[in-house]
């Protein structure tokens, strides 16, 4: 199934116009290139490195590091996102002129820096708006970079918001095959909360989990939740795994708004480093969803909600070896006030990540579950499986990293669920 299905249409519908605006932009920029490539072979002296350059014009070293990368860069796009600012490039125009480089070379430099800055003011409002514009046309270390600087600054921007942030989301689904009904999955579901903090004395609701599977249409399944490990204590089936959080820890409510969603509240705890928490909770879904193709369900999928400022989404699907087999999972993201469901299906307007985020098999077992930014990792990995009698040698660890993952949206790891056997599965 295509999960891009709803956006295609809209792309092709954009194409000729986001045609003509690489087709100006590439025209512009290679003139510029041009242009300060022929300046700089003027410039008296050796020029070929950027302290060269930088002894001839006695200007700053980072532009002319700038300036060099533009006029070698492989591609005309890519290096409009390399040049200085326009002031900057005057600036430079003007060292080459002081230095002796001839007036009609420095006035073709002149007229293609125009020929830019009228560019951007005809495509975009300013500089950071068509840097946006060019990366999503370009691939490799730049445009992820810009991609990168977006994602941070929206971070910073709603933890401020917000007054609550974490440094690491992370979500871990452990499937198997159900013992009482093999052709259904039993799901175990670890959330981790990790140096969860507040920035100021605010009330904060966190959604640790909602209580639903889904069918690929987005349509709801209804399950029975129950907690990792029996105990009273425990909120909806959801429960705190207590060895590995935090005192004091996230108190649990329902929502009545909401059935079946839990919400954490942090209550008398300070604010900052100093009081920063672990919270990890697990539940678990017997014979949930299914472990087989079937109308209506083709894909299987691993969600993660994200509600809270995150710095790093830590996404593991952990999978017994012979449930569906070997997967090749991709990564999705659904902005959600694009959905109309509860949650988002198959045919929610999924979008690749930008840059696109690979989903990497780590190995076998609870020690490949190993993370730096949590390196208790295999050992609440060893604890789950024992709490479920599971064998966890038997389990494949598949994992997507996402720094700074988008406020509110819902990101997916999707794998194709196999064809049933010609023989009921014992």
């Amino acid at each position: 199934m295509n999960s891009n299905q709803i956006t295609g249409g809209a792309l092709a519908e954009a194409a000729p116009e986001t045609h003509t605006f690489e087709a100006e932009t590439t025209a512009a920029v290679q003139h510029l290139r041009t242009a300060l490539a022929e300046l700089i072979a003027a410039v008296p002296g050796h020029t070929g490195k950027p302290a060269d350059l930088q002894r001839a014009l006695a200007v700053d070293m980072n532009l002319c590091c700038k300036v060099l990368r533009v006029v070698s860069a492989a591609k005309p796009l890519a290096a409009s996102l390399l040049l200085p600012g326009v002031m900057a490039l005057r600036l430079f125009l003007k060292a080459a002129r002081k230095a002796g480089v001839r007036e009609a070379l420095v006035k073709a430099a002149a007229r293609a820096t125009d020929e830019f800055e009228d560019l951007i003011k005809k495509h975009a409002d300013d500089r950071m708006t068509f840097d946006s514009m060019v990366s999503a046309l370009v691939d490799g270390g730049v445009s992820a970079q810009i991609t990168l600087q977006h994602r941070r600054a929206t971070f910073r921007g709603q933890r401020h918001l917000f007054g609550l942030e974490v440094r690491v989301l992370m979500k871990c689904l452990i499937v198997q095959p159900s013992q009482h009904h093999p052709h259904l999955l039993d799901l175990a579901n670890v959330t981790g909360l990790l140096c969860l903090r507040r920035l100021r004395a605010t009330r904060a609701p966190i959604v640790l989990t909602p209580a639903y599977t889904m069918n690929d249409d987005g349509t709801l399944r209804e399950v029975l939740r129950e907690p990792l490990i029996p105990t009273p204590d425990q909120t909806a089936g959801v429960v705190l795994l207590r060895n590995f959080c935090s005192e004091p820890t996230l108190q649990l409510r329902t929502v009545p708004a909401a059935p079946g969603r839990v919400y954490g509240e942090l209550a008398g705890l300070g604010v900052g480093k100093t009081a920063a928490v672990n919270c990890v909770e697990g539940h678990l879904n017997r014979a949930a969803v299914p472990r087989f193709r079937e109308p209506g369900n083709e894909v299987g999928a691993h969600l993660a909600e994200v509600r809270i400022p995150c710095e790093t989404l830590l996404m593991d699907l952990v999978v017994r070896e012979d449930a569906c087999g070997r997967l090749n999972p991709v990564v999705r993201v659904s902005a959600d006030h694009l959905s109309e469901s509860q949650a988002p299906g198959m045919y929610a307007p999924w979008q690749d990540l930008e840059p696109p985020e690979p989903v990497v098999h780590l190995g076998r077992g609870a020690a490949a579950l190993f993370a730096p930014e949590y390196p208790r990792y295999p050992e609440l990995g060893r604890y789950v499986f024992e709490q479920l009698g599971w064998d966890g040698d038997r389990f494949d660890v598949y994992r997507c990293r996402i720094q700074y993952p988008v406020l509110p949206s819902t990101v997916a790891l999707f794998f194709d669920l196999p064809e049933a056997p010609a023989q009921p599965v014992a």
